[in-house]
């Protein structure tokens, strides 16, 4: 396998942490190999060192690492020699992808449908937390000039209350952005637009009893209405009605059969749904409570912002949607600390321990919390899971029971201290609970972590 060719698209949800270093980490192993090698990343900043139809043509193997529906996917459509792989695969298992080279470029890898369902979520999400955070933002500068009684923000003037409801509006469209990006995900640009207008129509009151869904209803009408315009494009027409498809006919006749289903339909149970849910949520007793802060902490550190953290995410928005801010508070919370627990133990618990290497992990990691990005733990999980991965998880289940005990709301789709501005209960207990999850990973790192080696390998963030 001398001197062959490998190309990669790395993209994840966020477009953050995890594209790059899934990028480095494939840039590494091939130069270790003597293999030549090019990387394309789809990240928050768009897409960069696009792959040329030359590159394709020339590589042996073809690498996606990606969590989400990525742009420009039609060009990779006569090449067989790819491999589908999550960011996180990429990261933890590079060496495995790269000895498996001969046998994955015999094969084609189609996905299941959980699969792509899954990624339909990771893509909606992916398109709307931009939406979400800066309308967070603007919300949080409101919280920090006026005055919260009884769940309500009272701006301190004018400048202020119109600030929340361009905020507001922002909120409003998460939930069109998800519905259409999830369609778009699985049915392509065809299905945007009436995912668009069916996001719309869930997310506000209609029909005779008025009945709105939400979250939960973008979710279910982004995957039907995904895969009615993906069979729609699969009917054969004249050439002349094929050129109108998609911008008339298709969103036309979605329109036509979603619509009616949903006001008719499944609005009803899903309705039913929410509420039994928003009952159950805030209906809960303590020791409830405590268990599903334990959840969701489990979540957000078990695989570092990957499959479990966005699943968690999924929930802890659709019970925001709903007006329930505990999950997401505690969740927001929970994402900041593994990145903050491994800075506090390799910059001052467990210093000798580390490596030089390591340590400006940690100081990478330190600066990550503060945004809520759980992506700074994996390099130091990559070169010791076992031990860190523990450490973490525990750390932040801790966290979680402590922060819904303490009774943690945040209005604010993102995490870390920045996000503070956006807690509007238990601010003070969001802090220290945090800080509380950080000082038991270290404590648990100080006490199982041998001695590092220094490492030729370098895996930082870029």
């Amino acid at each position: 396998m001398s001197r062959k060719k490998i190309v990669a698209i790395c993209a994840c949800t966020a477009g953050m942490a995890h594209t790059y270093i899934a990028k480095q980490k494939i840039e590494n192993e091939a130069k270790k190999r003597g293999w030549d090698y090019k990387v394309e990343t789809q990240g928050a900043a768009g897409i960069d060192n696009p792959l040329t139809e030359q590159d394709l043509k020339t590589a042996d193997v073809i690498v996606l690492a990606t969590d989400i529906s990525i742009e420009n996917a039609d060009r990779l459509e006569p090449y067989k020699n790819i491999i589908k792989v999550s960011t996180g695969e990429a990261v933890k298992n590079t060496v495995t992808i790269f000895n498996n080279a001969d046998q994955i470029s015999t094969k084609e890898v189609k996905d299941s449908i959980g699969k792509e369902i899954f990624r339909a979520l990771n893509t909606g999400i992916s398109k709307f937390l931009p939406v979400i955070i800066a309308s967070g933002i603007l919300f949080s500068i409101v919280l920090m000039t006026g005055d919260v009684t009884n769940d309500d923000i009272l701006p301190s003037n004018q400048f202020f209350v119109d600030l929340k409801q361009v905020a507001l509006y922002g909120f409003a469209m998460m939930v069109p952005v998800l519905a259409a990006y999830m369609a778009y995900s699985i049915g392509g640009n065809a299905a945007l637009a009436p995912a668009f207008i069916m996001g719309y129509v869930v997310n506000n009151p209609i029909g005779v009893n008025q009945v709105s869904t939400g979250f939960i209803g973008a979710m279910i009408f982004g995957i039907l209405i995904g895969y009615f315009v993906k069979w729609l494009k699969t009917i054969k027409v004249h050439p002349v009605i094929a050129s109108i498809m998609p911008v008339m006919l298709i969103p036309t006749v979605t329109i036509l059969v979603m619509a009616p289903l949903y006001i008719y339909g499944l609005s009803y149970p899903l309705d039913w749904f929410v509420k039994v849910m928003v009952a159950t949520l805030k209906g809960m007793s303590e020791v409830n409570a405590a268990f599903l802060g334990i959840g969701i902490g489990v979540l957000a550190a078990l695989d570092m912002g990957g499959p479990c953290s966005k699943a968690a995410t999924a929930f802890t928005l659709a019970a925001m949607a709903e007006g329930v801010y505990g999950p997401n508070g505690v969740f927001r919370m929970c994402c900041a600390i593994p990145p903050l627990g491994l800075a506090v133990s390799s910059l001052i618990i467990s210093r000798s321990k580390y490596t030089k290497e390591e340590k400006e992990f940690g100081i990478t990691a330190f600066f990550l919390s503060l945004a809520g990005i759980t992506e700074g733990a994996i390099p130091f999980a990559a070169k010791d899971p076992k031990r860190v991965i523990i450490a973490i998880v525990v750390g932040t289940a801790v966290a979680g029971l402590l922060g819904m005990i303490n009774g943690i709301d945040s209005l604010v789709a993102f995490g870390g201290l920045v996000a503070l501005g956006g807690v509007t209960k238990g601010a003070m207990w969001y802090v220290i609970d945090m800080f509380i999850g950080a000082f038991i990973i270290a404590a648990i790192l100080h006490f199982t972590k041998k001695t590092a080696v220094e490492s030729e390998v370098n895996t930082e963030v870029e």
